[in-house]
């Protein structure tokens, strides 16, 4: 009797757990110019499509030739309801160009909330692309999942 109430407790606990949040995968673009040394400005499109920003809260130009960004995410959806996020270390490895980089989030960006239909939400996305340094443009390709809270955890 009692392994049948612990079985059952666990199951209707699982169930709960499941019901206060739903994750889907998401996916798209982001193009964002340099309008200054440490600031970006542009747009990102797919499942999250809305305006983006980045601070470079720091710059590390390292001995073998890549580039450590330290970033903070602004991000507004086409809704109006922000994205916010953990600071984010992306890798710039450089490429036959001079100041052409491939670039890669190398433990990704990890979502922390929001306003909007992203209060309370969590996540993490993989971005990889491209960084040109001479022209100051950034493209990057973004995938993962985003875990909205229910109504009632908000």
């Amino acid at each position: 009797m009692r392994k049948l109430f612990l079985i059952c407790l666990l199951g209707i606990a699982s169930l709960v757990s499941q019901a206060s949040t739903s994750c889907h995968p998401v996916g798209g673009t982001i193009l964002t110019n340099f309008v200054d040394s440490t600031t970006t400005i542009g747009s990102a499109t797919g499942d999250l499509a809305g305006g983006i920003g980045v601070t470079v809260l720091s710059f590390v130009p390292n001995p073998d030739g890549t580039l450590m960004f330290n970033n903070q995410h602004r991000w507004v959806t086409q809704d109006g309801d922000t994205i916010n996020t953990d600071p984010a270390v992306a890798v710039g490895y450089p490429t036959a160009v001079t100041g052409f980089y491939s670039a890669r989030y190398t433990k990704g960006l990890v979502i922390t909330g929001g306003t909007g239909k992203f209060r309370g939400a969590s996540g993490k996305l993989r971005g990889w692309g491209a960084v040109d340094t001479n022209k100051g443009e950034v493209i990057l390709r973004y995938e993962g999942s985003v875990c909205l809270a229910d109504e009632d955890q908000k």
